[in-house]
């Protein structure tokens, strides 16, 4: 009997107790990350005032990346944005709610590892979703703000937990999605559901983060879902 080390076209799909919309569950993730923390502020309703809310938001993204969270100050920015300092203020007390105001209004493409939680077992073809996930980890474009937001949370200890949300939120679905693969009979019979998360996610989320620019974006997503998928899936039987 031959086996193939393809990838895993399954013709049944199984019942899911995955979210439809994975959209909603980011949503109340990100619902429950904040309140705490400080009351944001509301977006204004006229045009022209979110406009300039959007230019300040604008304005400090380039400017924590360009030199830092640090090196950034509220002044700045309010120049950067074309405002007063005044102005600023009226909008946001700080430069932290700036920062945790652009991570909530982009918060997958920030947090890119929140992607791992999409990598479902329902469709059919796992190598495909496994390929989907790693996809969506490592092709972010905010790599810059998520390296601002850590630098954040090493002078502000009251963010850990915010950050803990987020890691708890990724792992308990991937262990689910893993779990539901192992009660199908479709991964290798020994897999540790909790360690084989945990793998998972510390290895995406640290090469999303330090990415060796000599090995192409293409090439080490390929790399990477081979790895992925043959770690979880055996060689099918044909024949």
């Amino acid at each position: 009997m031959a086996q193939t080390h393809g990838p895993s076209l399954k013709t049944e799909p199984y019942d899911s107790t995955v979210p439809s919309d994975e959209a909603d569950a980011i949503s109340a993730l990100a619902a429950t990350l904040f309140p705490a923390l400080e009351a944001l502020p509301r977006v204004p309703q006229q045009a022209r005032s979110r406009e300039k809310r959007d230019e300040i938001l604008k304005a400090a993204a380039a400017m924590f990346v360009a030199r830092g969270y640090a090196a950034t100050t509220s002044d700045e920015i309010a120049a950067a944005a074309g405002v007063s300092v005044g102005t600023f203020y009226n909008y946001f007390r700080n430069k932290r709610q700036v920062l945790v105001t652009l991570v909530l209004e982009r918060l997958e493409g920030i947090l890119t590892n929140l992607q791992l939680a999409r990598m479902d077992f329902t469709s059919g073809n796992h190598f495909e979703s496994v390929r989907r996930a790693v996809t969506a980890v490592l092709s972010g474009t905010e790599t810059g703000l998520r390296r601002v937001w850590l630098e954040l949370m090493t002078h502000d200890p009251d963010l850990v937990p915010y950050q803990q949300a987020i890691r708890r939120h990724v792992l308990e679905r991937l262990e689910r999605n893993l779990a539901q693969a192992v009660a199908h009979g479709d991964t290798w019979p020994d897999l540790d559901v909790e360690a084989t998360a945990l793998a998972i996610f510390s290895l995406l989320d640290t090469l999303s983060l330090r990415r060796d620019e000599s090995i192409g974006e293409q090439r080490l997503i390929a790399t990477l879902t081979n790895m992925v998928y043959r770690a979880l899936f055996p060689p099918q039987s044909v024949g």
